[in-house]
């Protein structure tokens, strides 16, 4: 799924369009985020997701940076 594909299906509905974190995780490596998504916090991969598809709450996943 590409950024933009990702952005569409994520800001379709309130049930993220469906999108797993499976998903997230397989755009992450496949975008180039990060190469081993298992050493990284989900909510950490997610906001990276999130951002790279710019997606008008990416913000809102910011995760704490207390860790």
């Amino acid at each position: 799924m590409t950024p933009e594909e990702f952005k569409k299906r994520r800001e379709s509905d309130d049930d993220w369009g469906g999108i797993t974190y499976e998903d997230i995780a397989d755009c992450a490596k496949k975008w180039g985020l990060c190469s081993n998504v298992y050493t990284h916090r989900i909510d950490q991969v997610r906001y990276w997701v999130l951002r790279k598809a710019k997606t008008i709450d990416a913000e809102d996943y910011r995760p704490n940076s207390d860790f």
